[in-house]
């Protein structure tokens, strides 16, 4: 889950802060800001970004229109999170942790043929039990272990697949870029390579295969809008670091 920074409330033209009537007229705003991307499980948004409430309507009704309680998500994730609570003492948010720490991904095979068909999110498995559980906590809001895929007749959430799809295009151009990207016209083959990781979406999938390329790491936390920067450590190969040391991440 890559952590954002959704910044300081959007001003007009004449640097008057913007108010809204209703929380869907931050749309634009927030796809200017934080990208067309889904802020739980990263899939690019061509169609239909929905505008979610972190604190739920019915739970808080006065932050209804408060542009830091909103932030973009699919149709997957926004039904699956509906009104649950999740404050971030027990959640992993996108724009207060650093939300690539939390989780990893697993290869899923199809349960009728075997083969590879899905890829999933899960807990990361590096951190303290209370950690693990606010990772479970946050995959369970949005259904992100969710895997339709040894019955895509029925299924209306395809997040596993675009997921696969994403690994899979993600490892072909890391196969290039140990091939001869990495050697000849370096910085073009990283514009290339990051305009296809802003098709195709999941940050943090593109992050992983390329974690010991700090200039492709680099490029990525540039390319994908307001990327919280505070979660990458520019001294040290951009690697991640805690937003909220010492006692979380």
């Amino acid at each position: 889950m890559r952590p954002i920074e959704r910044g300081n409330i959007p001003r007009d033209d004449n640097d008057q802060i913007i108010t809204v009537s209703n929380h869907r007229q931050w749309r634009k705003h927030l796809i200017d800001r934080i990208g067309k991307y889904c802020s739980y499980c990263e899939m690019a948004l061509y169609d239909s970004p929905q505008v979610e409430h972190v604190i739920a309507q019915n739970i808080d009704s006065s932050r209804n229109l408060d542009w830091d309680n909103l932030v973009l998500a699919c149709g997957p994730c926004n039904r699956t999170k509906s009104n649950t609570p999740c404050p971030p003492e027990t959640h992993y948010l996108p724009d207060i942790h650093n939300t690539y720490l939390a989780f990893g991904h697993y290869l899923g095979n199809n349960t009728k043929t075997g083969e590879p068909a899905a890829y999933i999110t899960t807990k990361s498995s590096s951190h303290s039990l209370m950690q693990i559980d606010k990772a479970i906590n946050t995959i369970n809001l949005c259904g992100l272990n969710k895997d339709t895929s040894s019955d895509v007749r029925t299924a209306c959430d395809f997040r596993w697949k675009y997921r696969l799809e994403a690994i899979t295009s993600a490892l072909l151009w890391k196969q290039k870029w140990d091939d001869w990207g990495s050697h000849s016209h370096s910085q073009d083959f990283i514009n290339l390579l990051c305009d296809a990781a802003l098709g195709k979406g999941f940050f943090s999938i593109w992050f992983y295969i390329f974690e010991a390329e700090p200039s492709i790491k680099k490029s990525l936390i540039e390319a994908f809008p307001n990327t919280a920067l505070d979660c990458f450590d520019s001294s040290n190969d951009y690697n991640p670091v805690a937003r909220n040391a010492p006692d979380d991440i």
